[in-house]
C-alpha cells in the first residue's frame, strides 16, 4: 500500500478491510464500535445549527454516514484521497456532497469549516504534523482527531491472533500513539476541549486557535 497523500491508499483490498471492520458482527467488536459513535455524538452536540463540517478522510463512507444521523440539518461535506472510493460515490449517488483531496494538501480556503473531522486516518499518514497543520487551517473552531489507543490497539489484536507477524499492528499503520501521546501531540496546533477514550480508540476534539 503507498503512503497516504500519494495515491490510492484506498484500494479494492483496503476498502474491503474497511468495511469488514465496521460490519464485523462479533458481538463484542459491535459494542466497541458502538462506544466509538457515542463520544463522536458528544462532540456533534457542541455544533450549532449553522456549523458548516468536514470529514477529511472518509474512506468508505461509513463513518460519514453515521455522523450524517447525528446532525441536525448543519451543512456536511467529505473528502478521501483515493480516485477508487470517488468513483463509487459518483457510482452509488453518494448522499453527502464529497470531494477527492488529499489530507496534506486540503483545497479548502481558511477558515472555511467550523468543525473538521479526521478518524482514523492519522496513524496512516508519515507526514501527520503537516495534515494535522492543514485541519487546523480550515477549520475556525473544532478539530476532532481520533487514533488506535497504543499499545493497547496491537494487544488486543494479538489476544484475538491477528496480525502476529507485526507484533499486533494493522496493516498500514506507521504511527503510533497512547492517549497522552496524542493529546500531546494536537495541543502544539489548538486548544485541548475534550478527549475521550473509547476502548481501544483516543478521541481528541481541539480548538482552533484564533490567530493562525
Amino acid at each position: 500500500m503507498k503512503e497516504y497523500g500519494e495515491s490510492n491508499v484506498l484500494n479494492t483490498e483496503a476498502l474491503g478491510y474497511l468495511l469488514g471492520k465496521y460490519k464485523e458482527r462479533n458481538l463484542i467488536s459491535r459494542f466497541l464500535v458502538s462506544n466509538f459513535y457515542r463520544a463522536i455524538q458528544n462532540v456533534v452536540q457542541l455544533l450549532e445549527p449553522t456549523d458548516r463540517i468536514l470529514e477529511v478522510g472518509c474512506g468508505a463512507g461509513i463513518s460519514s454516514l453515521r455522523i450524517r444521523q447525528m446532525l441536525c440539518g448543519q451543512h456536511f461535506e467529505v473528502s478521501d484521497v483515493d480516485d477508487n472510493a470517488v468513483r463509487q460515490f459518483e457510482k452509488i449517488g453518494f448522499p453527502i456532497p464529497f470531494k477527492q483531496e488529499s489530507v496534506l494538501q486540503l483545497q479548502r480556503a481558511d477558515d472555511e469549516f467550523d468543525c473538521v473531522f479526521l478518524l482514523e486516518v492519522l496513524e496512516h499518514v508519515p507526514d501527520y504534523e503537516r495534515a494535522l497543520s492543514e485541519l487546523f487551517r480550515v477549520s475556525r473552531k473544532y478539530v476532532v482527531v481520533s487514533t488506535p489507543n497504543e499499545p493497547l490497539w496491537r494487544i488486543l489484536n494479538l489476544l484475538r491472533w491477528k496480525y502476529i507477524r507485526d507484533w499486533g499492528n494493522t496493516p498500514g499503520h506507521v504511527n503510533h500513539w497512547s492517549q497522552s501521546a496524542l493529546v500531546r501531540l494536537i495541543n502544539r496546533f489548538g486548544e485541548i476541549l475534550k478527549v475521550y477514550g473509547p476502548l481501544p480508540w483516543t478521541i481528541v476534539i481541539a480548538k482552533a486557535p484564533p490567530n493562525k
